[in-house]
């Protein structure tokens, strides 16, 4: 199989980290979760003692996106280390930016990952979630403390059924974050996505609102996975 980069883009809560994590398991996709990364970083032991760690805490914990140079430096090496050794990746969420996206003179995440994996292996997933389905998800959502996997529904468990580690709520699902989390996303992310089309990269708009397995049968579509 030819080795494939791909970008999910979506509102908070519509999914990007469930079908990262599919297209990892199904296909042995690498997965970057930029959200996920970031906050094992700015919660990292000794993080007070880093004057950089204490910025990007504190941007984060406010539900704003991160600065996009350190974002973007972060990305850029992990995707040349997955390169290098052979593997498709996928990104649940970035690049957040353009500055991320395109860099200067058009030198961002987009135009590493066309030069390590070819324009044509490039995809976007566009997931389409209304804002009310993106308030309800993450107003509800649950995550385990120790693996980091998510609790679909509304269910009320206190013990993940995988690892058996406790549920939390991340600081990022506060309501008011959210929606400062959204405004966020059609300001300065969702843009990324015509200029990903501008720059001839393949972008499939997706209905991000079914139950997962059923979105993540129109991924594989769009991939042209089996």
């Amino acid at each position: 199989m030819q080795k494939q980069a791909v970008i999910i883009y979506g509102p908070p809560g519509s999914g990007k980290g469930t079908q990262a994590e599919l297209l990892a398991r199904r296909y042995n996709f690498i997965h970057f979760d930029t959200g996920r990364y970031i906050e094992s970083l700015v919660r990292a032991p000794g993080w007070e003692k880093n004057a950089v760690l204490r910025r990007e805490r504190r941007i984060f914990d406010s539900g704003v996106l991160c600065t996009p140079s350190w974002v973007f430096n972060i990305t850029a090496q992990f995707a040349g280390r997955m390169a290098k050794l052979g593997y498709s990746i996928v990104f649940s969420g970035s690049p957040r930016t353009l500055p991320e996206a395109f860099g200067k003179k058009d030198n961002g995440l987009a135009k590493v990952l066309e030069r390590l994996y070819g324009k044509g292996n490039v995809a976007v997933i566009q997931l389409q979630v209304s804002e009310k389905a993106s308030l309800n998800r993450n107003s509800h959502r649950l995550v385990c403390s120790v693996c980091g996997l998510p609790l679909l529904g509304n269910a009320k468990i206190k013990i993940c059924t995988f690892c058996a580690g406790k549920m939390r709520t991340r600081s990022l699902d506060k309501p008011e974050v959210i929606k400062v989390r959204l405004k966020e996303y059609h300001n300065r992310t969702y843009p990324i996505i015509a200029g990903m089309k501008k720059r001839n990269f393949k972008v499939f708009p997706i209905n991000g609102e079914p139950l997962p397995f059923k979105v993540f049968g129109s991924v594989k579509k769009a991939l042209k996975l089996k």
